[in-house]
């Protein structure tokens, strides 16, 4: 039930994977998302979100590394219509490679961004704790003109979201 709305700002949580693989592809990805208007329709005529997984390898905010070096880039996408809570699903062999998306690091930020709104649109990401598997931290990146910011809330900041990753693809 808690939400975070980020308006036009790209937001991204940093994440710990769990278990112990260098190696890892991520072979799906998933996290909850709302998006809200005042009628059946949102009022901006092309609503769009983009997605981006990065490497903490960047100039240090208050000694922590920003998210940097980009791995993955969904480009901009349509979000459709209002509703109260979805789920963007990416995969295997449509979003990512057949054999899933290197990850070429145990911690990572995962980022989103939303475009178009028009006015009383509202679109943002769910916000869940505590992690089940892997771990994260309490607080947020934000993105203010390519200058990362490190921010907490009153309450652990983690977004919805589940990755699948599996060790070295190999044939058999």
């Amino acid at each position: 039930l808690t939400r975070l709305n980020p308006g036009t700002q790209e937001i991204g949580d940093q994440i710990i994977l769990g278990g112990t693989s260098a190696d890892r592809y991520i072979t799906s990805f998933s996290f909850e998302f709302y998006g809200l208007a005042t009628g059946a329709a949102f009022a901006g005529a092309n609503v769009e979100a983009r997605v981006r997984f990065y490497e903490n390898n960047g100039p240090a905010f208050n000694g922590y590394a920003t998210p940097n070096n980009s791995f993955y880039d969904s480009g901009w996408f349509s979000v459709g219509g209002p509703t109260a809570r979805d789920t963007f699903n990416f995969t295997s062999g449509s979003d990512f490679p057949t054999t899933g998306l290197f990850v070429p690091v145990n911690e990572m930020t995962w980022s989103v961004q939303f475009q178009g709104m028009g006015a009383g649109d509202q679109l943002g990401v769910s916000i869940y704790s505590p992690s089940t598997v892997g771990l994260t931290y309490p607080d947020y990146w934000q993105n203010n003109a390519g200058s990362w910011t490190l921010l907490t809330n009153s309450l652990p900041m983690n977004f919805a979201a589940k990755i699948d990753a599996v060790p070295e693809p190999s044939s058999v």
